[in-house]
Formats: C-alpha cells, structure tokens, sequence
C-alpha cells in the first residue's frame, strides 16, 4: 500500500541509527511520503531500521490506549537490582535472568492474569533475549528505545574496565541527582496547581449554579417590578451575565468540557511542556536558571562518562544527547569542535557560555592535575544549587501571589453576584 499523500504530510515512527552512534533512535517524523523520509535520512547518513505511517488522528488520541513503553524510572530500578545481583556473585546474564523470572511471577499473580490482560514490557525481559543471542549489556540496552544514552556509555565503560557494579554505581548517582531536581520542581508545583484547581473549580460552581438561582429574582427587578425601575451601572452587567448563564447553562457546561479536553489533549501530547519550555527561554531570568538545572545534567554526566575512562571529546559527545536544549547542545558540540583543534577546555567552555569564572578556573586547574571528573562534579553541584535555591524562592512568591489571585477572583464574583440585591435594597428605601 502507497503511503503518499496528497497535498498534506504524514506522521511515520521511524527507528534509525548512525554508524558509530550508542543508540538506536525512534522518533516520529512528519513527511509526505515514506520514500521521501527514507531518502532524506539516508542523505543525512543515517541508516534506516524501519518505518511505520501513524494512523490519522493517532497523534493527538494516543494518549487514550495504553502505551506499551518502558518508564524512565525503570531504567533506575533495573540497575539498582542488577548492581546488588553482580555484587552477590552473580553474572550478566544470571542477574537478567533473575529479575527477569521475577517480573513475569509478579505478572502471573497480579490482577487480570487470569483472564488473559495483555502484561506490562519488561525490561529485564526485552535484555534478556538480547543477552542469550551474545551481545553485550551495553549493546543490548542501545537497542531498546529510550534508552538514557549516559546509561549505555556507564555501562559500556564498566565492561572495558570489567567493574560493572561501579559503573552503575555511577550511573544511579547521576540518575539521582537528575529524580532529586525533577521532584523539586513537581512538589514546587503541587501547591500552586492545587490552590488554582480549588479557585477554578468555585469560580464555576458560583457561575453555573449560585447565579442562575438569582436569575428570576433579577429579572423582576430588570424589568421594573411592582416596587423598583430597574437597575444600571455595574449591577445591570452583572444581571444581564446572571440571565445569559441562566438560559444558556447546557451551552456554558459544554464549552467548559470541550476547553477541559483541549487541555487534556495539549497536556498529554508534550506540547505544553514544549511550549512553557519555549516561553521560559524568553525571560532572561528564567531561562538562566533552567540552563542551570541543564548545565547540572550535563556537567554530571560528563563526570560519570570521564571517571569511566572515556576522552573529554567522547564524553562531550554523550553529553550532549542528554536532554539539553538545543542552544546548549549547539553550543557544547562547537566546544568539542574546539577542543578537538587543540584548545582549551576550559577557555572553550567559558567562551560558549558552559560555565561561569569559577566553573572556568576549576577546569583550568583540571586541566593542570587531570582531575576533569572531579572537578566537574564540583560544577555539577555547583548549577543544581542555583536552580534548587531559585526553586525555593520561586515558590515562595508564587505561593502568596496565587492565593492573592484566587480570593479576588472568587471576591470578585461574589460581590458581582450581589450588586444586584443592593442595587434592590436602595431602591426600596
């Protein structure tokens, strides 16, 4: 079947690599047609594994199936039981082999086993039948999809080094320092999220329900009842918005519905995300400190990756497919280009924005004693703490802020609600 299309492009998932590359990368791409897409790829030097037209509508309904993905947590879970597994005595391939059988009894014996559910991917299992046809841990982890490309380089470090255990020692005190920023932005944003929930949720109530309940007594007194001449100003408003709710109501609720889908859809698509993230880059303040939460990632892995025996270019390389912006992964593949034609890194990296003076003098004294791992986890911590400090503060002024906002909302229409009746109870003095 000819996946053309007239006139508009198509959504495919494509799974493809580049000779040299750690990871197997499976992305969607949007191209008129599927010989179009493989022939760009192919220009672009990469090699296609395979591709797939996405049905039309799957882009923003996925979200209702299940997804049969692997969760990053997971990734941090394996290594912490494999790493206890090696330490115990066992091999690779055991070790799998264990957590493996483990996963499928807990499957057998959770509930809907019985009754034929589909069971979740298992992680240690997919490695599994990676291990048993000879490939390498490392290996096989590039295969999966989504796959942290600082974990394939730990791992494969600890293979050349023979010291796994350690390797994923490495790896999960990266992977910790990423999880401990990651929930301090979440818990920084569970207030917030909360307080504007309630807010909205008694903004409606008021709207749709208290309203419309005044609804017939203010339109007696619009039209002049026996005792008053009608209401003006900011209470004759507030009528006129009482009476449309009030005979409208279906069509309000709808509304309301369609919005609360559309921002389910824009939510669970990634496009919030995507765009809140476009809206911090252009505040100057904001954007700084969420490099810093980058430049903490990055400089991380860049201490995971050189204490692994991997070259500063190498290791820049595998950093910078972390998930960087892409100014700073621009940036930091320019500092490579640099270092690579004999410069320094320290300079290099102070020049394109990776560091600030003292971030640059502890490079340059790296430079000099060649602890580079060192003193980038100096760096590392050195930006988490700027952005868990601008967290902090962050939170303490929205928090007031909000709840300011909210309480002159919900004031707002209450007051609105009852210009009305005091508009009536002048009149009848």
């Amino acid at each position: 079947m000819s996946t053309q299309a007239t006139g508009a492009t198509m959504q495919f998932r494509v799974r493809y690599v580049r000779l040299g590359d750690v990871q197997v990368r499976d992305e969607y791409m949007a191209m008129a047609s599927e010989a179009a897409l493989r022939q760009k790829l192919q220009q672009e030097g990469f090699t296609v594994l395979s591709v797939k037209a996405q049905q039309r509508g799957a882009s923003w309904l996925g979200w209702l199936r299940p997804k049969q993905e692997i969760k990053r947590d997971a990734y941090g879970l394996f290594c912490k039981e494999v790493r206890t597994l090696l330490r115990a005595g066992m091999t690779v391939v055991e070790a799998v082999d264990t957590l493996s059988a483990k996963e499928h009894l807990r499957d057998q014996s959770g509930p809907g086993s019985a009754n034929g559910a589909e069971t979740k991917v298992s992680l240690a299992g997919m490695l599994l039948t990676r291990l048993q046809k000879g490939l390498s841990l490392s290996t096989s982890l590039s295969e999966l999809p989504q796959t942290p490309p600082v974990l394939v380089a730990a791992v494969r470090a600890g293979e050349r080094t023979s010291n796994l255990a350690e390797a994923l020692d490495d790896y999960l005190r990266f992977d910790s320092l990423v999880l401990n920023l990651r929930k301090k932005i979440i818990s920084a944003a569970i207030y917030p999220a909360l307080v504007s929930t309630v807010g909205l949720v008694i903004s409606v109530f008021l709207l749709l329900v208290v309203m419309p309940n005044f609804a017939s007594m203010y339109e007696t007194v619009r039209t002049g009842g026996a005792e008053g001449t009608g209401v003006s100003g900011g209470a004759a408003i507030t009528v006129e918005l009482t009476h449309f709710i009030g005979k409208n109501r279906t069509m309000v609720i709808g509304v309301l519905l369609a919005l609360a889908a559309m921002l389910m859809v824009w939510v669970s698509s990634g496009q919030a995300k995507a765009n809140m993230m476009s809206l911090a880059r252009r505040i100057p303040w904001i954007r700084l400190r969420v490099e810093d939460f980058q430049l903490a990632m990055m400089y991380q892995a860049l201490t995971l990756l050189l204490k692994g025996g991997y070259a500063m270019t190498e290791a820049m390389e595998v950093a910078s497919r972390s998930a960087l912006s892409a100014p700073l992964r621009v940036a930091l593949q320019e500092v490579k280009q640099r270092i690579e034609r004999g410069g320094s890194v320290s300079q290099a990296l102070a020049d394109h924005g990776l560091c600030d003076e003292v971030g640059r003098r502890l490079m340059a004294a790296a430079e000099r004693n060649g602890e580079f791992h060192a003193a980038a986890d100096v760096v590392s911590r050195m930006h988490g703490e700027r952005f868990e400090l601008f967290v902090e503060r962050l939170t303490r002024i929205a928090e007031p802020l909000l709840l300011l906002a909210v309480a002159l909302v919900v004031g707002g229409i209450v007051i609105l609600m009852y210009m009305p009746v005091f508009d009536m109870a002048t009149q009848l003095l």
